[in-house]
């Protein structure tokens, strides 16, 4: 696309968002007033006690408890051996990367807990959804390795895909006593094989299959399911977080996808107020559960 057409796409998508925005409050009201989902009616209540507030809410979760959650309660410390910044989480270190201020990790700390809080709808594990005892775990998109982390002392292995140079210097560092248990991959998941890339289903050709799978890749978590088709498919045992968050018919796309493919479909909690257009409201995590046949 050229740029000037480039340009004037931007800027009609632009006035077109902004005229969707006027009225939206009446709007939903007026679509999802009647709702019986009482999730839906928790968000309106949400709504409707904050008039201040513009909507649509974005990543910020439409629920009074966020507030529970600030970034100036984090502590952040700096390794004198390595320069690192990190905090302390459930006694381990979880280190950032060497371009992180201390504004950023706080951020970014408060934001990880809060998504895990057991009413977020960011949850990536939650009632029924869980991982075993021994099981092998990948994270894609691992950024702090936070999640990885909470789940470790259960996991056999787990695998951490993160393309981001940035990142391999501290998640290195967060896991550096686990030793083999934990394997960084510095790579993309995607549907090529090179240096830069590489499909599940190549990755695992030649080793243990994973009992559960997080993907977080902002909008391409389609790419990733395609790069292990061969994997959803043949596998006896998976459970796996799927954000559909990033694009609006994610989770009826990807549960419609996934249950042709023998898996039973859940989400976390509540939603996400992102949409100027139906559906307004978006879940968060998709649960997709296979287990082996009786």
């Amino acid at each position: 696309m050229k740029p000037l057409a480039r340009r004037l796409l931007t800027a009609a998508r632009s006035a077109w968002f902004m005229q969707r925005k006027r009225g939206l409050r009446q709007r939903i009201r007026r679509c999802l007033g009647l709702s019986q989902d009482q999730d839906i009616q928790d968000i309106l209540t949400y709504v409707a006690n904050h008039p201040e507030l513009e909507l649509p809410l974005g990543m910020t979760p439409p629920y009074e408890w966020v507030n529970e959650y600030s970034s100036s309660k984090v502590l952040v410390e700096k390794e004198d051996s390595s320069g690192l910044l990190y905090v302390i989480i459930n006694n381990h270190r979880v280190y950032f990367p060497r371009n992180a201020t201390l504004e950023n990790v706080q951020d970014s700390v408060s934001i990880g807990l809060m998504e895990q809080d057991l009413r977020s709808p960011h949850r990536y594990v939650g009632d029924g959804f869980n991982v075993d005892a021994g099981d092998i775990g990948v994270f894609i998109g691992a950024s702090d390795g936070l999640f990885c982390l909470s789940l470790l002392d259960r996991l056999s292995k787990a695998y951490l895909f993160e393309p981001n140079e940035d990142w391999h210097e501290p998640l290195r560092a967060t896991f550096a006593s686990w030793g083999d248990k934990v394997e960084i991959v510095p790579l993309a998941v995607g549907s090529r094989n090179d240096a830069k890339q590489v499909s599940l289903d190549y990755f695992f050709a030649n080793r243990p299959v994973p009992q559960y799978i997080q993907v977080d890749v902002d909008g391409l978590e389609s790419d990733i399911l395609k790069s292990g088709q061969r994997l959803l498919k043949n596998v006896t045992k998976l459970r796996l977080s799927l954000c559909t968050y990033h694009k609006r018919l994610d989770f009826p796309r990807f549960s419609e996808w996934l249950g042709n493919r023998g898996f039973t479909i859940a989400h976390s909690p509540g939603f996400y107020f992102l949409g100027v257009r139906k559906p307004f409201f978006r879940r968060g995590i998709l649960y997709a559960t296979k287990t082996p046949h009786e």
